[in-house]
């Protein structure tokens, strides 16, 4: 058996590698000589708007419970997290001024009462003094002026005492409502003014609200009642659900940009959202189900040398019947809702209908 060279073997390797090349670059001008068409079928399905916005959660309502009067907080019963009912002692403030005012108005009461006693008791006297021609006119008329100065000092006292004792009541910090304590601003022996925040309670955090951010450019398209669907990063598996309660008109400037906020209700029944949690919300700006559609794209594209036409409600259409060679017809189509990725068809195109999506123009032509 004859023996092959080396020299044979690389010579033999060389012509099928050109011939191998010549075939591929043959098989790619070919194909990138002819124009690519795309189509897709006209189908029944969802036709749906969106908006992507992001927001903040918070409580629905909250109830400040402030101090009434200063002082030093002296106990605390309530912490974070904590449900309490409504008049449930939350704090105590030191009472001490308060209890020793309270006592000391009271004694001037009592001192009061026997004063009033011996003005009306003298103020009898005069009259009868004075029926008997004992006293003139006068020295009865002071008695009487006597009698009503005391009763009148009684009663400022009576004012003084009421007073007082809602004082020493204020240092009793109490719920208004019953909920859970969402937060707690006081610590024992740390003084307080006047009107300070010591807690917030939620009355119930299984129902949520979320303040939701809109683009100026959106904000005429939001209207109560619209459903939103929104994830948050702790659960980014599970879909909230809520809808639009509220549309401020008032503008929030930042940056430059101009939006405006929009109140989302959602439940909580699971407890999973929590206050100050951010979220990425869509908004359903509509939706219809089971109409004729066709994708959004079909409207962008036209075929070889074929300017785009000037107005938007015309898409090409797969047909034998095209001109120039064409594979499609122009369709003048009358539409209804444009969706984010379909829109509705209503006259001029039937359910299959394959309709021009993409279309790629050879380097032949």
């Amino acid at each position: 058996m004859p023996k092959i060279s080396r020299k044979k073997i690389l010579v033999a390797a060389g012509v099928v590698f050109f011939f191998i090349l010549l075939w591929g670059i043959t098989r790619s001008c070919g194909k990138s000589s002819k124009n690519s068409y795309e189509y897709e079928a006209v189908s029944l399905g969802k036709v749906e708007k969106t908006i992507s916005v992001a927001g903040v959660l918070e409580v629905t309502d909250t109830y400040k419970v402030l101090a009434k009067t200063p002082g030093i907080v002296k106990h605390i019963y309530a912490d974070f997290n904590q449900q309490v009912s409504r008049g449930q002692v939350l704090a105590l403030l030191d009472s001490t001024d308060a209890d020793q005012r309270l006592a000391r108005i009271a004694a001037q009461i009592e001192s009061a009462r026997l004063e009033l006693a011996i003005a009306a008791e003298d103020l009898e006297s005069k009259k009868s003094m004075f029926a008997d021609n004992l006293i003139s006119e006068k020295g009865l008329e002071r008695a009487e002026f006597n009698y009503k100065s005391v009763q009148l000092k009684q009663r400022q006292m009576q004012i003084d005492y009421s007073i007082a004792s809602k004082a020493r009541s204020d240092t009793r910090i109490t719920a208004p409502v019953s909920g859970i304590v969402i937060a707690k601003n006081a610590e024992v022996n740390s003084p307080v003014p006047q009107h300070a925040p010591l807690f917030i309670i939620a009355p119930t955090l299984k129902r949520m609200k979320l303040t939701i951010s809109i683009d100026e450019s959106d904000i005429g398209l939001m209207k109560k009642g619209q459903k939103v669907t929104f994830t948050v990063s702790a659960f980014p598996d599970t879909t909230f659900r809520g809808a639009i309660d509220q549309v401020r008109i008032t503008p929030v400037m930042k940056g430059g940009l101009v939006t405006y906020e929009s109140i989302v209700m959602c439940e909580n029944d699971e407890l999973l959202l929590k206050p100050g949690m951010t979220a990425t919300a869509t908004i359903e700006i509509f939706k219809k189900e089971n109409v004729l559609r066709v994708p959004n794209q079909a409207f962008l594209v036209s075929p070889m040398g074929i300017p785009r036409e000037t107005e938007p409600d015309v898409v090409w259409k797969k047909s034998s019947q095209g001109k120039d060679g064409l594979p499609v017809v122009k369709v003048p189509v009358e539409i209804g809702q444009r969706g984010d990725n379909y829109t509705e068809i209503k006259k001029n195109l039937e359910k299959g209908d394959q309709v021009l999506i993409r279309y790629t123009r050879g380097s032949g032509d």
